[in-house]
C-alpha cells in the first residue's frame, strides 16, 4: 500500500509539473519605425519662371510644374530666372521625419510621416507650400538681402534660403534644367 501511494504521488506530481505552462514575457521594445519619404517639386502661381536649375539628382531635366519627385534628404542649390537677366538663387534643405521608437513587446514603432516641399517660383521670390498647413513657419530677412524660410515638423523639416540678383551682379553659374519662357 505504501508503494502504491508513493507511485501515485510520483505520477501525480509528474503529471502536475508537465501540465503547467510557464510563460516568460519580456518588455523589450521593438525596432524603430521606418523614416518617412521626402518629395520635392517646383511650381508657380501666375507666371512660370524663365528657366530653372538645381543640383538635386531626383529632379529631372525639364521638370513638370506641380509634380513631386521622390528625393533623398540633403542640401541642394537652386537658381531660377524671372527673365533673361534677373534671377533668384539659394539653397533648400530637405529632412525626413524619423520613425517612432519601438513599442513594448517587440512591436515596431510608427513610421515617420512623408515630407512634401513644393518650391513656388514667382518673380517676387520663391516660397514653400506644404500639404499640412499650420503657422509653424519661420520667415527671416537676413543681411545682404537673403531671405530664409524654415519649418520644423514631427522630427523633420525644411529650410529654404534665397536671394534675388541679376547676371551683372552674379553671373549665372549653371546651365538650366529647363527653359520655359522666351
Amino acid at each position: 500500500m505504501k508503494k502504491l501511494l508513493m507511485i501515485t504521488g510520483i505520477v501525480l506530481s509528474l503529471s502536475f509539473l508537465t501540465s503547467c505552462d510557464v510563460y516568460v514575457t519580456t518588455n523589450i521594445p521593438g525596432p524603430d519605425g521606418y523614416p518617412g519619404r521626402a518629395f520635392f517639386g517646383i511650381d508657380y502661381d501666375y507666371r512660370p519662371p524663365y528657366s530653372y536649375w538645381d543640383n538635386n539628382p531626383a529632379v529631372p531635366v525639364d521638370p513638370f510644374f506641380g509634380e513631386y519627385y521622390r528625393t533623398n534628404p540633403g542640401i541642394f542649390d537652386f537658381e531660377y530666372f524671372v527673365n533673361e537677366y534677373d534671377y533668384w538663387y539659394g539653397t533648400y534643405d530637405i529632412w525626413v521625419n524619423p520613425g517612432g521608437p519601438g513599442r513594448p513587446y517587440g512591436e515596431r514603432g510608427r513610421d515617420g510621416a512623408d515630407s512634401y516641399l513644393l518650391l513656388i517660383c514667382n518673380p517676387d521670390g520663391p516660397y514653400e507650400w506644404r500639404k499640412s498647413k499650420d503657422d509653424n513657419i519661420s520667415f527671416k530677412e537676413l543681411e545682404d538681402g537673403w531671405i530664409e524660410i524654415e519649418k520644423h515638423f514631427d522630427g523633420g523639416g525644411i529650410k529654404v534660403k534665397m536671394k534675388k540678383t541679376n547676371i551683372n551682379e552674379r553671373p549665372q553659374t549653371q546651365q538650366p534644367k529647363g527653359v520655359f519662357g522666351k
